[in-house]
């Protein structure tokens, strides 16, 4: 069965609609430069509302400090960087999910990094964004892969094409954000649950 992260989370509403439809992941941004940016102070609520689940951190360049007090304030169960992967993210005590950019080269130089993730997240390169681009990519680049991490999805899925991703690549995992929202940071119910549906019947 394919994996669903739901991420972009601000809202406990929203995660606990996450919840119910049966979600694995779901995805906090503290990345000061995203207009989902998860503050420490609204942390607190948002944990209580995801207790039981699998909380994943993304973050892009933020500091070691600030990503100590992510996982302190969130409880964190994941952390998925948006950079290039260096061994010192593997320092945490967390498993991490690297993202890859997709532009020309899939796999990059630094594979053996990449094999010690808990997944590699496969994006839609963007020249100022580092994620949340709300555009794909040639999914069949991805087709027939087989590394030691599992892959994941992410880029402009929405219901109307998770299943075409789904049923080209085979993922491990797929990721949306703004294929299942209103505006950023807010999730449309109606969305969400057609997307959960699209997964299911992909998976058949």
């Amino acid at each position: 069965m394919t994996r669903v992260k739901i991420c972009g989370l601000t809202r406990s509403e929203d995660v606990a609609l996450c919840r119910e439809l049966g979600a694995d992941y779901l995805g906090f941004n503290f990345s000061a430069r995203s207009p989902r940016r998860v503050s420490e102070e609204a942390a607190a609520e948002l944990r209580s509302a995801s207790n039981g689940a699998c909380r994943v951190g993304v973050f892009v360049d933020e500091e070691r400090d600030a990503v100590c007090r992510a996982i302190e304030a969130l409880r964190l169960d994941l952390l998925q960087f948006h950079r290039e992967i260096a061994p010192e993210d593997f320092g945490y005590g967390l498993p991490v999910v690297a993202v890859r950019r997709v532009s020309g080269a899939v796999f990059p130089h630094e594979r053996a990094l990449l094999d010690r993730c808990h997944a590699v997240l496969f994006d839609t390169a963007h020249p100022e964004l580092a994620g949340g681009t709300g555009r794909t990519f040639d999914w069949s680049l991805l087709a027939g892969h087989r590394g030691a991490a599992p892959i994941g999805i992410a880029g402009g899925l929405t219901a109307d094409n998770v299943g075409a991703a789904i049923r080209t690549a085979r993922p491990f995992l797929v990721d949306v954000a703004t294929g299942v929202e209103s505006s950023p940071g807010i999730k449309d119910p109606g969305r969400l649950r057609a997307f959960f549906a699209e997964v299911r019947r992909a998976d058949g």
